[in-house]
């Protein structure tokens, strides 16, 4: 979790915890310190239990039951929109890879090659696996040896 959103959750609780004090605080009669104890009667544990206190209290404890399955379905969410994000990128490469134009090639590769750092090992070898087939084909590049090939793959674990 980022910074900011510790730092709400913390002045969240803060403020939370300060509305207990003080309904806590509201449902005792204000007695010096050092007097006699305050004798806690039928009454008023009723009255705490049934009244205000007890409400705020379980407002607080709803509030963080519901903020959990919030917070957990936007960062799916999120996560979500980031990889239909990278899978069109994906697409618009692996489809300028197979151009017929130099020039597009290159950057096609150069931008699979940035993507592959985001990739899941299946992805990363699919992207791999097509661009050497791409490369292959007559007419798209001149081998899968070539120089511009094994110096570009050469750092990749799951290229031979």
């Amino acid at each position: 979790m980022s910074k900011k959103r510790w730092a709400v959750v913390i002045a969240v609780i803060v403020v939370a915890s300060g509305g207990i004090g003080y309904g806590l605080r509201s449902a005792f009669p204000p007695y010096p310190a050092f007097s006699t104890p305050v004798v806690m009667d039928e009454a008023l544990w009723r009255a705490m239990v049934s009244g205000p206190p007890m409400a705020g209290l379980f407002a607080i404890v709803a509030a963080v039951i519901a903020f959990y399955p919030a917070y957990r379905s936007t960062r799916i969410a999120r996560e979500n929109a980031a990889r239909e994000q990278w899978w069109k990128r994906a697409e618009w490469a692996l489809g300028q890879a197979g151009s017929d134009n130099q020039t597009d090639r290159e950057v096609a590769n150069d931008a699979l090659v940035a993507l592959l750092s985001d990739a899941t090992e299946t992805e990363g070898a699919m992207i791999v696996r097509t661009i050497e087939n791409l490369q292959g084909a007559g007419g798209v590049d001149s081998g899968a040896g070539s120089a511009e090939t094994s110096s570009r793959w050469r750092g990749l674990p799951w290229v031979k």
